[in-house]
C-alpha cells in the first residue's frame, strides 16, 4: 500500500550519465513503498536515453519523473573545472523550481540507495536549512577551502559532502541562497577545488544538520573515516555514494552492490560497452581480492562476450568482417 504523500528527490545528469539516473532511480524504488516525485536537472538528456530511463524502470507504479531543461539557466557562466560537469551548479535552482515544495532530497548519481529513503526524508532538520554528512576524514578538501580558496572559512573539519542533501527550500527562499550561491560562484571562480560542493560550505558554514554517515558512505574512504574515528568498527550503509573509483570503470568496495541495480536496467549492455573500450587482451578476467571473478571478457573468432562475475551475460559483441 503506498502512502498518500510523495517524496522529492532531485537529482542531476547529463547525458553521459543517464545510465546511472536510471541506477539511482532504480535503487530507491526497489527499497520503498513510498510515492516519489523524481525532478531531474536536465543537462541534456536525449529522447533515447529518457525513454530507456523510462523502460528501465517501468515496473515500479509508485513514482513520476520530470525534467527541468537547464541549459536555459546560463551554466555555461560557471567555472569549468577538472573533471566536474557544468550541471553540478543546476542545484543553485531547486528552489526556484520547486516553488510549491518545502522540504526535497538532492541525490548525485554516482548513488545506490539501499534501504528506504522515507528514512532519510523523514529527518527532523531542527530549524536547520540543510542536514548532509560530513566529509572530515577527508582534510584536503576543507584545508584547501580555508587555505586557497576562502581564507574567512569558520567551519574548521565540519565541511560536508553535497552529495546527499535534505533541503528546506522555504529557508533556501527566505534567504536568497540562489543568488547567494551564483555572486559567490563568479566572485572565486578561479580558486575553486571542489566548486558548487565549497560554495555550499561556505554560505551554510556551521549552519545544517549532521547526518550519520550511513546517510552518504563513501566506501573508498572508509578507512579515513576508521581513522578520523576509530569507534566506527562498521557501516551499514542507507546510500552508497562513489566518490572515488566509479564501479561503472574499475572495481572497488562495494562494485557489486552498484552492478547488481544496474543490470536490472536497460543501460547494462550500453554500460558494459563503454567498459569495454580500452580492454585489449583476447582474454580477460578481472577479480576481487585475486579471488572472486567480476567482470569476465572472452574473445573468441569475431565475437567478444562480456560476463558480469565471471557467468551474467551483459553483453555480445560480433565484429563484422
Amino acid at each position: 500500500m503506498k502512502t498518500a504523500q510523495s517524496i522529492p528527490i532531485f537529482l542531476a545528469s547529463d547525458d553521459n550519465y543517464a545510465p546511472f539516473v536510471a541506477t539511482t532511480i532504480y535503487s530507491i524504488l526497489e527499497n520503498t513503498n513510498h510515492n516519489i516525485d523524481f525532478y531531474v536537472l536536465d543537462g541534456g538528456i536525449t529522447n533515447t536515453s529518457k525513454q530507456l530511463i523510462e523502460a528501465s524502470l517501468s515496473v515500479f507504479p509508485h513514482k513520476n519523473i520530470k525534467y527541468f531543461d537547464m541549459q536555459k539557466y546560463g551554466l555555461e557562466r560557471f567555472p569549468n573545472i577538472k573533471h566536474y560537469s557544468l550541471n553540478a551548479f543546476s542545484r543553485y535552482f531547486i528552489p526556484e523550481l520547486a516553488k510549491d515544495i518545502q522540504k526535497v532530497i538532492y541525490l548525485d548519481v554516482d548513488i545506490i540507495v539501499k534501504g528506504d529513503i522515507a528514512d532519510l526524508y523523514q529527518q527532523d532538520l531542527e530549524g536547520y536549512p540543510l542536514a548532509a554528512v560530513l566529509e572530515d576524514f577527508y582534510a584536503g578538501n576543507y584545508q584547501t577551502l580555508k587555505e586557497k580558496i576562502y581564507p574567512a572559512y569558520q567551519g574548521e573539519d565540519k565541511y560536508f559532502n553535497t552529495g546527499v542533501m535534505v533541503m528546506d527550500l522555504e529557508k533556501f527562499r527566505d534567504s536568497n541562497i540562489s543568488q547567494q550561491a551564483v555572486e559567490k560562484t563568479i566572485e572565486l571562480y578561479d580558486k575553486l577545488n571542489c566548486p558548487d560542493q565549497d560554495i555550499f560550505n561556505i554560505i551554510f558554514e556551521n549552519n545544517f544538520k549532521i547526518l550519520d554517515y550511513k546517510y552518504n558512505f563513501m566506501p573508498d574512504h572508509l578507512e579515513f573515516l576508521q581513522t578520523k574515528h576509530p569507534e566506527i568498527k562498521s557501516v551499514e550503509p542507507v546510500i552508497i555514494h562513489y566518490t572515488g573509483q566509479k564501479p561503472w570503470k574499475s572495481y572497488g568496495r562495494c562494485t557489486m552492490d552498484f552492478m547488481r541495480v544496474l543490470q536490472k536496467t536497460m543501460f547494462r549492455e550500453i554500460v558494459a560497452k563503454r567498459f569495454a573500450q580500452g580492454q585489449n587482451s583476447k582474454n580477460k578476467t578481472i577479480y576481487l581480492f585475486n579471488l572472486l571473478p567480476l567482470y569476465k571478457i572472452k574473445r573468441k573468432n569475431n565475437v567478444t562476450r562480456h560476463y558480469l562475475c565471471g557467468f551474467i551475460p551483459l553483453l555480445k559483441i560480433k565484429k563484422l568482417t
